[in-house]
């Protein structure tokens, strides 16, 4: 179950006005990054404040970097690699805690960093300029294939480390964990801490887009409009009076209250235990299930700026949903159109789906086909739709994602005969 939000929560993702959309509408970002850079450094000497932290030197230089690293990171094995030449870390959470004290060689990035510049209004809108993201990052010393490891505070945060992991998929790194429980986790566990800020040499980024892992309205609009259809799920991760439109709820800013049309409503902090780790699959398994967020479904997480949402998507992600998309620009967008419609009060009855995990084969038959139904767990399934088919090719309506598995689980065609063929044994 959801916890209650806390008094002293964050203030919501911005803490000005002008920051809701970003600097004012660019003549060239390149040179207000110099001139701010420059700005920077004259407060610095004029001031007398510290000095950048300086790079720490690798703690355990031959530990090897895994070709597929884990998605989660205990403490204690993200310091394994403090310093080390082929891991970022990279610290998620607002700068004024960073400066405070961070893992030995984080940089900081900021999510609001990365959204769309362009905006005037507030938005959680990723970027389209991705020379400019790529840029970002490469600024910061993190390469595409380097290994990113993401720093936040989900107890005291919004899930910004799922936001960067996000958008570094989006870009195409391949190499990305977060630290399970974060900073309060790092901290909790007596690990180095360092202050100031991070300056490291900068890389090389080229950004390869995994379009597949962000969800635009118009995807949106077709979700809700499918709304009867147990396949294509909208998942609403704020706080359920947030989703009901209660009156006195936070609106941080978006004009309308209410959901999305058809969203089902799951906080993203009811995935995470009480020190902000991620629970463990066979405990998320029936929160999700229950939900009808299911493996074999197309899912589309969205919150009010795309940062609780994103949160969502890695938990998914990690635990191999293999279709699962971020609305980056989630309610803020949705609400200013008043096109589109909003409902507000609680979750409509959710359309019935076929039972998960399907029963055995050999000891459960469907109703309606006779044919043996299949269980299997998470795993298998992403293995089997990811699996090279050699039949796709033949396939001449697309099949749904049950048609699909079964199709899997039955095994590929055997091919006709041809004269001079051996006959089996």
């Amino acid at each position: 179950m959801a916890r209650s939000p806390r008094k002293n929560q964050p203030r919501p993702y911005q803490t000005a006005v002008a920051a809701f959309a970003g600097w004012e509408r660019p003549g060239c970002w390149r040179a207000r990054v110099v001139v701010s850079a420059l700005l920077t450094s004259l407060a610095l000497a004029v001031t007398g404040c510290a000095k950048p932290a300086g790079y720490p030197a690798p703690a355990n230089p031959e530990q090897p970097i895994p070709d597929e690293p884990p998605m989660t990171l205990t403490p204690q094995e993200a310091a394994l690699y403090i310093g080390h030449p082929g891991a970022s870390f990279i610290d998620a959470r607002p700068k004024k805690h960073y400066r405070k004290g961070h893992a030995p060689g984080a940089v900081s990035a900021e999510w609001t960093e990365f959204r769309d510049e362009t905006a005037t209004l507030m938005t959680g809108k990723l970027d389209a300029d991705l020379d400019r993201l790529a840029a970002l990052f490469a600024g910061k010393g993190v390469a595409r294939d380097s290994w990113a490891i993401v720093f936040g505070d989900p107890l005291s945060g919004w899930g910004e480390e799922g936001r960067i992991a996000w958008t570094l998929h989006y870009l195409g790194a391949t190499k990305v964990s977060i630290v399970d429980g974060g900073w309060s986790a790092w901290v909790e566990a007596g690990l180095p801490v360092q202050k100031g800020d991070v300056l490291r040499e900068p890389a090389e980024f080229a950004a390869e887009v995994a379009d597949q892992y962000i969800a635009r309205k118009r995807d949106v609009r077709l979700f809700s409009a499918d709304q009867e259809n147990w396949s294509t799920v909208l998942v609403d991760v704020r706080e359920p009076e947030e989703f009901r439109g209660a009156p006195g709820a936070p609106s941080y800013g978006s004009l309308r209250v209410g959901h999305v049309p058809g969203a089902v409503n799951l906080p993203w902090r009811s995935l995470l235990d009480d020190k902000g780790r991620i629970l463990p699959p066979d405990q998320l398994e029936p929160i999700l299930i229950n939900k009808g967020v299911r493996p074999d479904a197309r899912i589309i997480t969205y919150c009010t700026g795309g940062v609780r949402s994103a949160h969502t998507w890695f938990v998914l992600h990690s635990l191999g949903y293999p279709v699962v998309k971020n609305y980056s620009a989630s309610w803020w967008e949705w609400s200013l159109d008043r096109k589109l419609g909003a409902e507000t009060g609680g979750q409509r009855p959710m359309p019935v789906g076929p039972a998960w995990p399907p029963e055995p084969r050999g000891k459960a038959v469907d109703a309606d086909s006779g044919e043996p139904e299949v269980k299997m767990t998470t795993e298998e399934l992403k293995a089997m739709l990811d699996a090279d088919d050699d039949d796709s090719a033949e396939e001449v309506i697309p099949l749904t994602p049950a048609q699909k598995l079964k199709a899997r689980l039955d095994g590929p065609k055997p091919k006709p005969a041809e004269a001079g063929d051996e006959p089996p044994e």
